[in-house]
Formats: structure tokens, C-alpha cells, sequence
């Protein structure tokens, strides 16, 4: 993509942002963060002996939860209501490239997903903190991990949008995000049997669908281990090729399609 390409898909980012906010997006996170301390007081009374590990299990669970949520309902409304409105000829006569424009969408999702996720990660950090006796910062990188993840999908299912309607993106992207959470136990389920078409079919799917089963961060925070950074970076790097491409391929749909 060009500087002004780029220029024009952070300027549609930051737009959007903004006007998730004025349809009160914090306050929706702020909602979403109260099961913390709510898990957090239930809790205290039984005095158990894993009370800050089941806090921290329970926690990364429920940003996950969240954060497919946040995914889910936000996405659709960014590219389908401005076809539907008319207002997509608007925002394509000023920056005449429909790649930024997706690329653009894209990027004011994940700022919402990033102050989502930090702030989530941060009331966890404190509870734990006030239950806890230490530090524990691997509840952020946790965190990270769980927004890497949440953009991977959010590519799929912005892909989805460009050529099908609401309802067959939503059941595409669902489909797509369950497979891609058993691919390694459709791994071995196959080595079991030896069936070579059947391990041939499952490197096609793997090719098409994302892994990711590669992003859990449940066991790493729970037994308060920060993520080796080789590791992280393998997740770093992997996010932003799928996320490309599958952004990429939207946005030559897009270009394609008669609006």
C-alpha cells in the first residue's frame, strides 16, 4: 500500500473509533469487566488454596468470551451498514482506493480491541493483585495474546462481509473459528486412523483456517509464566500475515463487487 493509502486506512481507523465511542463502547466494557470483582469477592469466603490461579482461569476465559463478542457484534456493523446507508460512495470518493477503505475498518475495530483488552487485562492485574501477594504481569501479555487472536479473526470475518450477507458471514465466521480451535485434535485423530486422504484433507483445511488453538494463554498466565519471545514473536508475525492476507483478499472483492 502507498503513504497515502496508509494515510487514508488511518484516518478511516481512527474515525471509526471515535464513533464507537459515541455509541458508548466504554461503558459497554466497563460492563463487561464487572464479573471480576464480583468472581473475586464470591470467592474469598472459602479461603482456597488456588483462589488467584482459579481468579486468573477464570479471567483469561472471560476476556476471551468478551473479546469474541466484541468481535462479533462490532464488525458488522462497520462495512455492511455503510453499503446498506450509501455511505461507502462518500468515504470511496475521497480516498479512491477500496483496500484502505477495508484496511481502514479494520484498523478502528482493533483500536477498540486494544483498549478492550488492556483494560480488562488491567482490572484483572489489580484483583489478582489485591487477592494475590505478587506481581503478576503475565496476565497482560495473556492479554496480548488473546488481541492477537480476536484481530486474526476479525480479518475472517470482515472477508466474510465484503461478498455474502450478515447472516452467512456470521455462521462462516463461527464455523471458521471452531475448526481452527480442534485442528491439532483433528491431527491426531487422523495419525490414529493413518488414513493418508484424510491427513491430506485436514493440510488443506489447516492452509485455509487459521490455528487458533496457537494463541491459548490459559496454562502460560495460570502457572504464571510470561510467553518465551520466540514464541511471541512467532505469534506476532503470524497474526499479521493472516491478517493481511485475509484483508488483502477483502479488499480485492471489494474492488471487484458493484456497490
Amino acid at each position: 500500500m502507498k503513504m497515502t493509502s496508509l494515510k487514508s486506512a488511518f484516518w478511516i481507523g481512527y474515525y471509526g473509533f471515535l464513533e464507537l465511542f459515541r455509541n458508548r463502547f466504554f461503558l459497554a466494557i466497563l460492563i463487561l469487566v464487572l464479573p471480576l470483582p464480583a468472581i473475586a469477592i464470591l470467592m474469598d469466603p472459602y479461603k482456597l488454596g488456588f483462589q488467584v490461579k482459579i481468579v486468573k482461569d477464570l479471567g483469561i476465559d472471560i476476556m476471551s468470551v468478551f473479546g469474541f463478542l466484541v468481535v462479533l457484534f462490532v464488525s458488522f456493523e462497520q462495512i455492511i451498514p455503510d453499503i446498506e446507508r450509501k455511505s461507502v460512495y462518500f468515504i470511496l470518493s475521497r480516498i479512491g482506493n477500496r483496500t484502505s477503505y477495508v484496511f481502514g475498518r479494520f484498523l478502528g475495530i482493533i483500536f477498540a480491541l486494544g483498549l478492550f483488552h488492556f483494560v480488562f487485562s488491567s482490572f484483572l492485574f489489580f484483583f489478582l493483585r489485591m487477592y494475590g501477594e505478587g506481581w503478576f504481569w503475565e496476565v497482560f501479555s495473556g492479554g496480548f495474546v488473546l488481541f492477537m487472536k480476536h484481530c486474526v479473526w476479525l480479518s475472517m470475518i470482515l472477508f466474510f462481509v465484503t461478498f455474502t450477507s450478515k447472516i452467512v458471514a456470521l455462521s462462516l465466521g463461527i464455523l471458521f473459528y471452531a475448526l481452527g480451535h480442534v485442528l491439532d485434535v483433528l491431527r491426531m485423530l487422523i495419525e490414529k486412523n493413518e488414513s493418508g486422504f484424510l491427513s491430506w484433507i485436514c493440510e488443506v483445511i489447516s492452509l485455509l483456517i487459521p490455528d487458533f488453538s496457537l494463541f491459548e494463554a490459559n496454562l502460560t498466565v495460570v502457572h504464571e509464566m510470561n510467553f518465551q519471545f520466540p514464541v511471541f514473536l512467532f505469534l506476532f508475525l503470524y497474526s499479521i500475515a493472516v491478517s493481511t492476507f485475509f484483508l488483502a483478499a477483502a479488499g480485492k472483492i471489494l474492488t471487484r463487487r458493484d456497490l
